[in-house]
């Protein structure tokens, strides 16, 4: 017999045919068969060696499917699960979907979408302007703008078609259903929630906009870098007439968020302030509820005078691991040296913010005598920052996109003692208190006090 390579002689090839169809068929069942078994097996190993808890949570999951007399699909259980699981949360901590971690990531970025107008809680109080919002460049024929303090009383397509907005649910429904790209007349009061007759009307377009989070200011003039919608090509430009409160020599500097672009826009006011010969700087934190912990790095080492590189900026407390973060660059000198900083804040002033101030009452940049804090109460009533010294940290999953925040680690100042979670910086600790009728009011009456104090010391 010739070898042919293994084939059978042609005249067997039919009948060769018959015979390995009925052996590909056979091992295709023995096969099936296996990885049924493979699986089965896994899939009662796995529920043997499941916790206690989430077999007892599988177990109701399938009862209420099974017998409960209205449908709950699998989507609708694990996501009333997941609320159940962050109610054990403290306040901080939280799950994110995909789609709204996404939204997250675009706002840590300033990338925003809408008028740029945000409100106090349960209120139609406007708390902040953006700065390169629709709403921060609109003004009306006789060059009136939204500002601080106004209430929102109404929007409209036109002054004539214009629906009340008096309460935060009805301020809510009417900025929500607006689309990009569309246009709406906001109807503005300095005096009243539901003030209709003595108002002002802007009409503001809503679209995709960059938010600047740094304001810099003398009385020469305001400036800000403006971004393009992506967030990119940002251009340090004067925005407004000076600040007329402020003296020669004196500048002003706000930020909103240790958040998007905020680290490069404080460098230029840094830059503005050094350029325009300033030696008197109020750096106002008020309503500033923290951000990044990078930015607040890049931040820190223009403002720590007594620091140098790889001074301790923060401690973080991960449970019983301690882990300290070192200032990366010493810029107090070149930009700021011989200034007399101040710092204003307000029970709205927390975290990242908490963190800054504390470094610099702790490397001797200010002392207490230099924080200003709006006192709500009254002109004798105790005032203080929001008192938050702890630290989230946000895990993705990288299959599903979504996340994860989680309350991680307590932190504590430069000295490595101070944590003023749940207590803040306050008038008790020296800190001078500003009375004032809310965190935001109308012509800000409140910043005016507080540049006639430091003048007297």
């Amino acid at each position: 017999m010739q070898d042919n390579g293994g084939f059978l002689p042609e005249e067997d090839t039919a009948g060769g045919k018959k015979k390995n169809a009925g052996k590909k068929a056979l091992i295709t069942v023995i096969c099936v068969l296996a990885a049924a078994l493979v699986f089965a097996a896994g899939f009662f190993v796995s529920r043997l060696t499941l916790d206690s808890g989430l077999k007892s949570l599988l177990w109701f999951k399938q009862k209420i499917q099974d017998e409960y007399y209205e449908e709950i699909s699998d989507d609708e259980f694990w996501q009333a699960a997941i609320v159940g699981a962050e109610g054990i949360l403290d306040r901080y901590s939280c799950y994110y979907t995909a789609d709204e971690y996404d939204a997250v990531i675009n706002s840590d970025r300033g990338i925003k979408g809408g008028a740029g107008l945000s409100f106090f809680a349960d209120t139609n109080k406007i708390y902040k302007v953006a700065v390169g919002s629709p709403a921060f460049f609109a003004e009306n024929a006789s060059g009136e703008k939204a500002q601080v303090g106004m209430y929102l009383t109404g929007v409209g397509e036109s002054e004539g078609e214009i629906a009340d907005t008096f309460t935060a649910a009805a301020v809510s429904s009417a900025l929500s259903s607006v689309n990009t790209g569309e246009t709406r007349v906001l109807r503005l009061s300095a005096t009243d929630a539901k003030d209709t007759q003595n108002c002002i009307y802007l009409t503001v377009g809503f679209e995709v906009y960059t938010e600047s989070y740094v304001l810099y200011a003398t009385n020469e003039g305001t400036y800000a870098e403006i971004f393009n919608d992506d967030a990119s090509g940002g251009v340090w430009q004067r925005v407004g007439e000076g600040m007329r409160a402020l003296r020669g020599g004196e500048a002003y500097i706000s930020l909103a968020q240790f958040s998007g672009n905020a680290a490069e826009e404080f460098a230029q006011a840094a830059a503005q302030y050094k350029a325009d010969g300033c030696s008197t700087l109020l750096f106002d934190l008020r309503n500033d509820g923290g951000g990044s912990l990078a930015i607040l790095g890049e931040i820190a080492a223009y403002l720590l005078k007594d620091a140098d590189v790889n001074s301790p900026l923060m401690y973080a407390d991960y449970g019983e691991k301690r882990t300290v973060f070192l200032l990366g660059r010493d810029l107090y000198a070149e930009y700021f040296a011989g200034s007399e900083i101040f710092v204003a804040a307000n029970g709205n002033t927390a975290s990242a913010s908490e963190a800054l101030i504390g470094a610099m009452l702790c490397y001797d940049t200010i002392e207490y005598e230099n924080i200003y804090l709006i006192a709500t109460g009254g002109a004798d009533a105790p005032a203080g920052t929001y008192g938050k010294g702890i630290m989230q940290t946000t895990f993705r999953n990288p299959v599903t996109g979504e996340a994860a925040k989680l309350t991680t680690a307590r932190i504590y100042w430069p000295d490595g003692a101070t944590c003023i979670h749940e207590r803040g910086i306050t008038t008790s600790d020296g800190a001078h208190g500003i009375p004032a009728e809310s965190n935001a009011d109308y012509g800000d009456p409140a910043l005016l006090q507080i540049l006639e104090d430091m003048r007297k010391q």
